[in-house]
């Protein structure tokens, strides 16, 4: 499921028009966010887990131009769904 379809369920299964299901969807995830960068992790009890997930740098080798890349490290956010959220997106 991709941010379109996500604020489409939003719509549907309310009584929103798009706009206001696409506000609803942003400050959402913007507090998630937050909370996630504040504390590592986040987990709320019927959507599922949020949490900061640590990449290290790597080297990536492309073999049709015999190169070698430098991958930065990065933080990744990851979220683990809740089977009753699964459920709820079903319907």
């Amino acid at each position: 499921m991709n941010k379109d379809s996500f604020i489409n369920k939003i719509r549907i299964k309310s009584s929103f028009d798009k706009q206001t299901a696409e506000s609803v969807f942003s400050v959402t995830f913007d507090e998630i966010k937050k909370s996630v960068i504040k504390k590592k992790f986040l987990l709320i009890d019927e959507i599922g887990f949020f949490s900061v997930e640590h990449r290290e740098m790597k080297t990536i080798i492309d073999g049709n131009k015999k190169a070698e890349f430098l991958l930065p490290p990065k933080d990744k956010l990851v979220f683990k769904p809740s089977d009753t959220f699964i459920n709820m997106l079903k319907d």
